[in-house]
Parts: structure tokens; sequence; C-alpha cells
């Protein structure tokens, strides 16, 4: 073709394009000049302009939309991105001070409950990319830390039995269990909580997959996650790494 004949002449140093290697070289070279005062404004003015449009988008759309699917929203809520994605008609209670990260999913009852509900408890992060499914109940208590992608369940999402799946039967309710997460619990990211609960002031290591209770004062860990050390709730704070 005409265009390899071109692409075979500038190789040998001829034709309208032998020059088209140095042309580009040129141009990858152009640099805007670095005026410290100039570009240090226009990265104030982008992060202004980024931080007005997150509260606008806050005030008008998220927190709204989010207080309305709640039955109660306490104080200084903070919804870092947008609002958790919820299905299901289950309860939702939120309290004070608590921050909720981007890419949350919420199932707040299945189609074999109706009385479903999310109870979060005041101080709690729930971070980014977190899922909660929950058929009966999950409870989070105070100064939870729920770190990214954490998923927790009160039910095993499809049937045990082996034929009820086999029939595309739904879930049966009594499978589900409450999951109650104690106050200054901190959950790892990655972690998997299967109808289990934790005990207040226990550590879950990430990537942990939680089948059975995690006693109070607890570090757990693994899949599945095994007690890997207990302390107490007094103490003394580890100190700062060199």
């Amino acid at each position: 073709m005409w265009w390899d004949e071109l692409a075979l002449r500038a190789r040998r140093g001829v034709g309208i394009l032998r020059h088209a290697r140095a042309v580009r070289r040129f141009i990858m070279g152009l640099r805007l000049p670095v005026i410290r005062p100039f570009w240090a404004a226009v990265q104030f003015a982008v992060q202004l302009g980024a931080s007005v449009t997150w509260w606008v988008a806050k005030f008008f759309y998220r927190e709204p939309i989010f207080r309305a699917r709640c039955a109660r929203a306490g104080r200084r809520l903070i919804l870092e991105r947008e609002p958790p994605l919820i299905f299901g008609t289950g309860r939702i209670e939120v309290g004070d001070d608590v921050r909720i990260g981007g890419r949350n999913t919420w199932i707040v009852g299945l189609t074999v409950s109706e009385a479903a509900e999310l109870v979060i408890g005041d101080r709690t992060s729930v971070n980014f990319g977190t899922l909660l499914s929950i058929a009966k109940s999950i409870r989070i208590g105070n100064d939870v830390m729920i770190a990214g992608n954490v998923q927790i369940y009160d039910n095993p999402s499809h049937p045990i039995s082996p034929a009820a799946r086999r029939a595309h039967q739904r879930l049966d309710l009594a499978e589900a269990r409450p999951v109650t997460i104690g106050d200054n619990v901190w959950i790892g990211a990655n972690s998997i909580i299967l109808r289990s609960s934790i005990g207040e002031n226990s550590i879950v290591a990430a990537g942990s997959v939680v089948t059975r209770p995690v006693p109070p004062n607890t570090l757990v860990g693994g899949n599945p996650a095994r007690v890997i050390r207990e302390f107490a709730d007094t103490d003394p704070p580890a100190p700062p790494e060199a």
C-alpha cells in the first residue's frame, strides 16, 4: 500500500516522512515553563473547585437522598462520595458523626424478609466498597472502624440445601443469624464476616474470613479466622515506629 511505501522511504531517509521521527521527538520534548506562583494558583483553583463541587453535591443531593431513606440519620453525617446503593425496604438507623465512603452496597431486606434492620452507632466509619447483606439484622456499635471492601452477611445468600438450590428456591429465613459488631471494633480491609458477631474492642485482620463468633478484646485473622492474641482494654498503646 502507498503508506507502506512512504514508511519504507522514510526509513531510507527520503520522502516527505523522513523528518517525522525528529518532529515527533521535538513535540514529545515540549514542556510549559514552570512559573511556581502561577501553577500554585492553578492548583489552588482546581482544589477549591473540587471542594465546592463536593460540598454542593453533598448538601443538595447526596445527604437528602440518603436521609430520606433512613428512619434516622444522626448529626454531622459525612458522605465521602455518592450515597450507598440501597436495596430492600428494611429499616436503617445511623448515629451521629458517622462517616460513609463511596461505592457502598447495602441490601437491607431480601425477598424472604420485610423486617430487616441495619443500625450503625455513633462515630463509626464505614469505608469504601463495603457490602452489607441483611435478611434479619446487622447492628454496628459505636466507634467502629470498617476498612475498605469489607463484606458482612447475616445470611448465606442462597439455600444451604443442595436440593433447594437445584430447585432455585429462596433462602430460608431460619438460616439467617443476626450479626452484632461491638463497640470499638476494627475490621481490616477485604475481610468477610459470615453470620458471626464480633465482641467489643476486637480486631479482624485484613483479608480474614470470620465464620464463628469473635470474643471481646481479641485479635483474629486468617481463613477461617482464628484467635491470634487477646488483649485487655487497658493495654497501653503501641509505641510509634521509628
